[in-house]
């Protein structure tokens, strides 16, 4: 007789995670897609999205992904929003604090650099633009302009989207 090294319901459940998983990068791709870019002295922002929010929250988190084309270092010193949008904008960057009962942590960041010829992309649990204090809930499909200010590309003007969560 053979051994069997997996169980029916185990082989039931990893085939629905993987399903899962294939479907939620699938819908994050996808979605990212859509996003507009833009370029400005050899820097590319591009896929800004954030979460909507059921409520009017006080904070949120957005997404980008930078990309430098140029032969020398650059970076992202500055994040703002229209005040009649949110109170404040800051770069942060989450940590994990390791140990039992692990934690996430946020810090301000006074500057991300971006490498010569090198992509940054801002995601959870790592870089990130922290908005705080919105006036209203953020709704799927939402726009709002977001302004990003480089070192040696100056301010970039891009446009987040709100994706359903």
């Amino acid at each position: 007789m053979t051994p069997r090294l997996f169980s029916r319901p185990l082989v039931v459940v990893a085939v629905t995670l993987f399903a899962c998983t294939a479907i939620f990068v699938s819908a994050c791709s996808s979605s990212g897609s859509s996003s507009s870019s833009v370029k400005q002295s050899g820097v590319v922002v591009s896929n800004a999205w954030t979460p909507e929010s059921a409520t009017a929250a006080d904070y949120g988190s957005v997404y980008v992904t930078i990309e430098n084309t140029n032969a020398i270092v650059d970076k992202l010193f500055s994040a703002s929003v229209a005040q009649s949008f949110a109170k404040s904008a800051s770069i942060q960057e989450g940590a994990v604090n390791a140990g039992p009962g692990a934690t996430m942590s946020m810090k301000d960041v006074t500057s991300v650099t971006i490498p010569a010829n090198g992509t940054v992309t801002f995601e959870s649990g790592g870089y990130h633009v922290m908005l705080a204090g919105f006036a209203a809930p953020l709704k799927s499909g939402q726009k709002f302009d977001l302004n990003l200010g480089f070192m040696n590309a100056g301010i970039i003007k891009v446009t987040v989207t709100v994706k359903a969560s």
